[in-house]
């Protein structure tokens, strides 16, 4: 396999850690914890919009279906660039993709009312089950796309 922008995320982890399987199951069973505790159709709406902001077409092109079976539709999806003004989205989901935003861009610059926010909506474990989550989801990505990088055009 050759690693290029479009090869999947599990791909490009698989190739760089075929070599430390152990690291590789962990990271996965992180990545499987994060969509057992958050409503998948958030944290599929911050997965996209964080492969957004960090110009992740591989990230872009999946869907994951636990947000699909949980009602996720393609309308939905293309409006996340307006996420703020965007009718498809309520106080829910721009709570967390307010949070998510402020996370990518400055986590020590979040204010408590991005906390609050959220923690209004899903609740104080919830909030706490969505950091996790979150964290998880963006670290995945970021690492895709620099082992990416680093390792373009190399065969498996």
């Amino acid at each position: 396999m050759t690693l290029t922008d479009d090869t999947s995320t599990d791909d490009v982890i698989g190739v760089v850690l075929r070599d430390h399987p152990r690291v590789a199951q962990t990271l996965a069973a992180a990545h499987a914890a994060a969509w057992e505790v958050v409503d998948p159709v958030l944290l599929e709406l911050c997965r996209l919009r964080l492969a957004q902001l960090l110009g992740n077409r591989a990230e872009l092109a999946l869907r994951t279906p636990a947000a699909i079976r949980a009602g996720l539709d393609e309308s939905t999806i293309q409006a996340l660039r307006s996420w703020p003004t965007s009718t498809a989205f309520g106080p829910r989901e721009r709570a967390c993709l307010a949070f998510c935003e402020q996370s990518f861009l400055d986590v020590s610059g979040m204010s408590e009312r991005e906390t609050d926010a959220v923690a209004a909506e899903l609740g104080v474990q919830g909030l706490v089950d969505f950091v996790s989550a979150l964290l998880v989801i963006e670290q995945r990505q970021r690492l895709r796309l620099a082992w990416a990088q680093l390792f373009e055009g190399e065969a498996a």
